[in-house]
């Protein structure tokens, strides 16, 4: 019996830290305490608050919601309706002190419970440092560098474009 216990002891240590964050405010702690495949950034831009609030709720719904998947042929040799295997989502919350801009995907088949909307993948909180300044401090999972830049992009007043969708949720599904 206490070989059991010595053997499964050990999960009650990991278990918890696999746990799926199911908002945004224990996202942000998971990323804090480096929980596995989390980590956070800070940046900071020479442009307004406004400005910065601005580009995330105009560029987050432009580049952020999609949804991925392919089509099947059907025993005839056409084609059927898509098979999303993916769904993403984002949001925007703008106040006079604060934007938060979260990133969440959906994935078809997944076994862990999640939030509604799906895991996050990131989470972005703009914050006025001074009258021309922004500072910017994002949680994320890791491999997710695509989306990050695009941030960056957007609060300084440049214009990436939007992220390639299937190229950084292709390394994230586990």
């Amino acid at each position: 019996m206490k070989r059991k216990i010595l053997l499964f002891a050990p999960l009650a240590f990991i278990l918890p830290a696999c746990s799926v964050p199911m908002n945004t405010a224990e996202f942000r702690q998971a990323a804090k305490s480096n929980a596995m495949l989390l980590t956070t950034e800070s940046f900071e831009v020479n442009r307004p608050y406004g400005e910065v609030a601005r580009a995330f709720r105009e560029k987050a719904p432009e580049c952020l919601s999609f949804k991925l998947g392919s089509a099947t042929r059907n025993m005839l040799g056409g084609t059927s309706n898509p098979v999303y295997y993916a769904e993403a989502m984002q949001t925007v919350q703008v106040s006079n002190d604060k934007t938060e801009l979260s990133f969440q995907v959906k994935y078809k088949n997944t076994l862990t419970s999640e939030p509604e909307g799906g895991s996050y993948h990131l989470v972005a909180d703009a914050y006025r440092v001074g009258k021309n300044r922004t500072r910017v401090d994002v949680y994320r999972r890791t491999k997710v560098e695509l989306l990050v830049e695009a941030l960056k992009g957007w609060a300084s007043g440049e214009n990436p474009g939007c992220p390639d969708p299937a190229v950084f949720l292709s390394e994230q599904r586990f």
